[in-house]
């Protein structure tokens, strides 16, 4: 998941936690008080009924202690005109009068008897249940308990206020969201965007293209920015100067190297009785052919790398081109013990420079035959594909690893399996920049035969 996405992501889910925290706190503070609303205005009214119980009782001159039924039933009849639902009960808990309403069956006798049992002890006592509180409260008298209120209170207007709390916090929630996953992406899109322009100078750095990279503001990315145009500036001088350095080391071994093999060769003619001396001039005259060859392909690579190596574009009939480069390389092939095989489709025309793509082909054949073993085959194919041109060379060889398959192209690279091969790791580098010149793409693959298979692609005309 790319950084961006990371901190929107990180920027939403926390948005979310606020708000849910925030939420549940909010409605946890509205429970909290809708209850003690509800315990304030029940007590309020049970202050009330015991006021007017008491002055109804002492008015009818009732016995000392006790609440007739009469009275109880002239108390409840005004009693639920202001409180509504009522109920009065005897010090025994017997039902005296009660107002008509179907809210008390609301609980089992078993837990209206609990409830009464505690009001009994001489404090109130509530149980809420499906949204109504049933509320039982003594009534007091000098110290003593005339009778028992029962008030039943339903509480629907709460819950429907918390409801509809809810239901507006849900939605400023929505809402809140949304605003901070909009500000989140612009947020995170403002963070991000010199990270990822680091990361791709980091890419062109790879790449050998040293194009400073511009981020604007004054904090510490602006001075990593800064940092990291010193860091390749650096690095690119010092790589001109490693260029320039090998350049000119080549240019100065290319005439005494030349001398070395004109020279060799004079003494291997001159020596035919010394067959001792033949043979260690034939190996001074092989090594030094080797380190010729060596510095012609770095002088190459020089000249490509300082724009001096032109290409001379013209039409190409690639399927001659390749057949005949096969032709050529097909004794040394035999030299080596190996069958080149060649499937080519003829008709097959390219915008390319002829000597260039004929050492390419040269170079990978040659490159097949020397990591073949004896006996086994090289195919060269050649086929139309999608308006390109499709060069396959594989061989049976001992392969490239994986690993090592896109490091090859790099110059002086050499997978370990083929160290013992006598080689300069330069070719590929060669080829790879020659396919590039040509708008094609080249890329390693392991071949049916275990060994490697290179595939070229080049643009028809």
């Amino acid at each position: 998941m790319k950084l961006k996405n990371k901190l929107i992501l990180l920027y939403a889910v926390a948005a979310l936690a606020a708000v849910l925290c925030v939420g549940a706190a909010v409605l946890a503070g509205i429970e909290r008080l809708s209850i003690r609303a509800i315990e304030r205005q029940l007590l309020d009214q049970s202050s009330l009924a015991e006021i007017y119980i008491v002055q109804m009782h002492l008015l009818r001159d009732d016995r000392e202690g006790l609440l007739s039924a009469e009275t109880a039933r002239d108390a409840i009849g005004k009693l639920s005109l202001v409180l509504g639902h009522v109920r009065l009960y005897d010090t025994r808990l017997e039902l005296l009068a009660a107002a008509s309403t179907d809210l008390a069956k609301n609980i089992t006798e078993d837990e209206r008897l609990r409830l009464l049992s505690a009001a009994q002890k001489g404090d109130y006592a509530y149980l809420a249940r499906n949204n109504i509180v049933h509320f039982a409260s003594p009534v007091m008298q000098d110290d003593r308990i005339l009778c028992i209120v029962e008030i039943i209170y339903p509480a629907s207007f709460f819950r429907s206020l918390i409801s509809d709390v809810v239901m507006v916090f849900a939605i400023g929630a929505v809402l809140l969201i949304v605003i901070m996953t909009g500000l989140s992406i612009v947020i995170a899109g403002k963070v991000t965007r010199p990270i990822r322009d680091l990361a791709e100078a980091a890419e062109r750095y790879a790449n050998r293209e040293f194009r400073p990279v511009v981020i604007k503001g004054s904090d510490e990315l602006v001075r990593l920015g800064e940092s990291f145009n010193a860091m390749g500036a650096q690095l690119q001088e010092y790589i001109q100067r490693q260029k320039q350095f090998v350049s000119n080391v080549s240019h100065e071994l290319r005439t005494p190297l030349t001398a070395i093999i004109g020279y060799s060769e004079i003494l291997w003619d001159e020596m035919k009785e010394r067959s001792d001396l033949r043979k260690a001039i034939s190996h001074l005259n092989r090594e030094a052919k080797r380190l010729a060859g060596l510095v012609d392909e770095v002088l190459t690579l020089s000249r490509m790398d300082s724009g001096k190596e032109t290409l001379a574009f013209s039409r190409v009939d690639l399927s001659g081109l390749v057949a005949e480069t096969a032709e050529s390389m097909r004794l040394r092939a035999e030299k080596y013990g190996i069958i080149l095989k060649t499937f080519i489709e003829t008709g097959l025309t390219i915008w390319g420079d002829r000597e260039k793509l004929i050492q390419v082909m040269v170079n990978l054949l040659d490159n097949a035959f020397k990591y073949s073993p004896a006996h086994s085959s090289v195919s060269v194919r050649l086929e139309r594909e999608d308006g390109h041109a499709r060069i396959t060379v594989a061989d049976e060889g001992i392969g490239i690893p994986e690993a090592d398959r896109e490091k090859v192209f790099e110059r002086f690279y050499r997978a370990d399996n083929v160290r013992h091969v006598p080689g300069t790791g330069l070719g590929l580098s060669i080829v790879k920049y020659i396919i590039d010149a040509h708008q094609g793409t080249i890329r390693l693959d392991r071949s049916s035969g275990g060994g490697t298979a290179v595939e070229i692609k080049l643009p028809l005309i």
